[in-house]
């Protein structure tokens, strides 16, 4: 992996945080980007971190990546990140989609956290969204056995979308809750929930876990 860091942080976390794939031409090894053998967590569109920070915080025994592509949330997140000189986490400001497919090994990830993904509402661009069959199999490929996968939107159509999706897969079974890790972290687990939350809107969640 080939590691950036801005030029006024000087820390040890800083250097490490962000790392970069493009020039990495082999698949990602934990082992080397954390330092340790401890299980992965994967946050798809972390916003300003909060989840992340906050799963980070509470399990110091697993390591998170979090995947941002809007620069003004990623080096917010970043700066919170490094703040708190969280070492099991470790952030990528790239396509999520390419990161998966082209670099996490079979069995690799001990769950997915991907809350409110841009549902392109609109017909004509729902091919952009980050839910179809060929995501969701790179999904199911990487997750280790007994993994899992959670999910929240505010959109219910897109939703409906995702739950078709999930239950057509024979690789993954639906729980009739979302993982406890997640559950104790209380509600409003991301700025955007916190927002939808108070503006009214309903919240639709899923999990899912690899048998």
């Amino acid at each position: 992996m080939t590691f950036s860091s801005e030029p006024r942080q000087s820390s040890a976390v800083s250097r490490e945080v962000e790392f970069r794939i493009r020039e990495n031409e082999d698949q990602v090894r934990w082992d080397r980007l954390f330092g340790n053998e401890s299980p992965v967590e994967v946050e798809i569109g972390c916003g300003k971190g909060r989840f992340l920070i906050n799963s980070a915080m509470a399990f110091p025994g697993i390591n998170y990546i979090g995947i941002e592509r809007a620069l003004r949330y990623f080096r917010i997140m970043k700066e919170r990140v490094v703040r708190r000189e969280l070492d099991n986490v470790r952030l990528l400001r790239d396509d999520a989609v390419y990161f998966v497919e082209r670099f996490i090994p079979d069995g690799a990830v001990s769950a997915y956290h991907i809350y409110f993904p841009d549902p392109w509402p609109k017909k004509r661009h729902r091919k952009r969204r980050l839910f179809n069959t060929r995501f969701l199999e790179e999904i199911e490929r990487t997750l280790a056995s007994e993994g899992t996968l959670d999910f929240a939107t505010d959109y219910v159509e897109y939703y409906e979308e995702i739950h078709a999706l999930l239950e057509a897969s024979d690789r993954l079974d639906a729980l009739e809750e979302i993982p406890e890790r997640v559950r104790e972290l209380g509600r409003d687990l991301t700025n955007f929930e916190t927002k939808y939350t108070a503006e009214g809107r309903a919240i639709y969640r899923g999990a899912y876990v690899k048998p």
